[in-house]
């Protein structure tokens, strides 16, 4: 067994694929959402949560280059989780993606330090446009 030295250890993390956090609750929504993503960029290592507590845990851990978030979370919701992330991980774009496209929740968001605010009814539409102006890899449709 190797035991790598701090050094290893954070040029290993470096190394591996960018990664895209998909903060969500709902198992099915998270599954649709990670294989759709998984399909228009294989470039991108996929990682999941299912609230708050769990993606700042995994920030800390993969430092992913964005995360999607959710707002209805179980424990810590997706303002308050956006809101500490981007004090620990400032440079990690945090996108929310929400059924509660209102006006208090998108000033609540921008305010928490959100990058952008997509209702989960417009994904199809403006997610990967989003996603792809936001992520150095993305590829361009082609």
């Amino acid at each position: 067994m190797t035991v790598l030295d701090d050094s290893s250890a954070i040029a290993s993390r470096y190394l591996m694929r960018p990664t895209l956090l998909i903060v969500e609750d709902n198992p099915a929504v998270r599954r649709a959402l990670r294989a759709w993503l998984a399909s228009a960029l294989p470039e991108y290592e996929l990682a999941e949560a299912e609230s708050g507590e769990e993606a700042l845990e995994r920030v800390a851990e993969r430092a992913p280059s964005l995360v999607l978030m959710d707002i209805n979370l179980p424990g810590m919701n997706g303002i308050e989780a956006t809101r500490r992330l981007r004090e620990t991980a400032p440079a990690t774009p945090v996108v929310i993606v929400t059924l509660h496209d209102t006006e208090p929740y998108r000033r609540e968001a921008a305010a928490a330090g959100a990058a952008a605010f997509i209702a989960k009814d417009r994904m199809g539409f403006d997610l990967l446009p989003l996603l792809r102006r936001l992520l150095p890899l993305a590829p361009a449709p082609g």
